[in-house]
């Protein structure tokens, strides 16, 4: 089997000192093609720093537009791999991470997707919140994870451009820095696995995720983030009628509400009750959008004049 092509993505703005280490953790990983950082900064650090290297490997995009899942879009469309790993500049990949996401798409043409494990480091861990991903269930095909596991996320996610071209780019709508919040992985891996595509959970590819957030206000938000683009992400599909994803939003929130009501019965404290007002908050701003019905995204509504 001939050997394929892959880059790898990463999108970063304003933290030069992240992009340096990130760069450095993929470099002594080697095993890809080309290292795409989309860079929407407003300053020239990030720039020069990747400048700097010296590696004809490398390459900085600049882009005046902003959110997380534009830079991966952007850095898609200038990739030229037949494979695109993704990670973000707060991820440290693992020594043998490009030579496992290969290992696996070579081993299995079938492979649509690829989430890789999120790992957040005990020290760290103690200080703050940051999201991370354990897999559980290794393949997925023709079926849906469950609401509260085995979805992974873009800080270790590879996509065959085969996929892109079968069922769209990121939407750009959707995700940190964008309108309707997080949820641009739900979104995606939705589209993925309601076209019958495989989706494989491996957890030998494997990330650092530094990406901290302090206890409190911080990890407060993070996680509203995470509930209102998770239901954006659901919500549209059931507003373009797909049975499946009526299932999955309303599974969403039958679990919430068990949660809650188990806890106030126990007389515990109501844990998740903040999540589930942030997930209904999503599921109302879904509707201030249109959904473009060919391409499954989210539009802008036109004003009335």
């Amino acid at each position: 089997m001939s050997r394929v092509e892959l880059s790898v993505v990463v999108p970063t703005r304003n933290r030069p000192d992240h992009v340096s280490d990130c760069a450095a953790s993929l470099l002594a990983a080697g095993g890809f093609d080309e290292l795409l950082f989309v860079d929407q900064s407003d300053g020239p650090e990030s720039a020069e720093m990747l400048a700097g290297i010296g590696d004809e490997r490398v390459r900085c995009i600049r882009s005046d537009l902003r959110g997380a899942t534009n830079a991966r879009n952007v850095g898609i469309e200038h990739s030229r791999g037949s494979l695109i790993a993704f990670t973000d500049d707060d991820c440290r990949v693992a020594r043998n991470w490009c030579g496992s996401i290969r290992s696996l798409f070579e081993s299995d043409p079938e492979i649509a997707v690829v989430c890789g494990r999120v790992d957040v480091p005990e020290e760290l861990a103690s200080e703050g919140f940051a999201i991370g991903f354990v897999p559980a269930v290794r393949e997925w095909q023709s079926k849906f994870p469950p609401p509260d596991r085995d979805w992974g996320i873009t800080a270790n996610m590879s996509v065959r451009r085969s996929v892109f071209e079968t069922v769209g780019l990121f939407d750009p709508l959707l995700g940190p820095g964008a309108p309707l919040r997080c949820g641009e992985e739900p979104d995606l891996l939705f589209r993925v696995l309601d076209r019958g595509m495989k989706v494989v959970n491996a957890d030998e590819v494997r990330v650092s995720h530094l990406g901290i957030r302090k206890h409190g206000p911080e990890s407060s938000q993070l996680w509203d983030a995470y509930g209102a683009g998770t239901a954006a992400a659901l919500f549209k599909h059931v507003r373009l009628g797909n049975l499946k994803a009526t299932q999955l939003w309303l599974g969403h929130v039958s679990k919430m509400v068990v949660g809650i009501v188990r806890n106030v019965v126990m007389r515990r404290r109501p844990v998740g009750a903040r999540y589930a007002l942030a997930f209904l908050q999503g599921t109302r701003n879904s509707l201030r959008y249109g959904v473009d019905r060919s391409r499954r995204i989210y539009v802008q509504r036109s004003r009335r004049k």
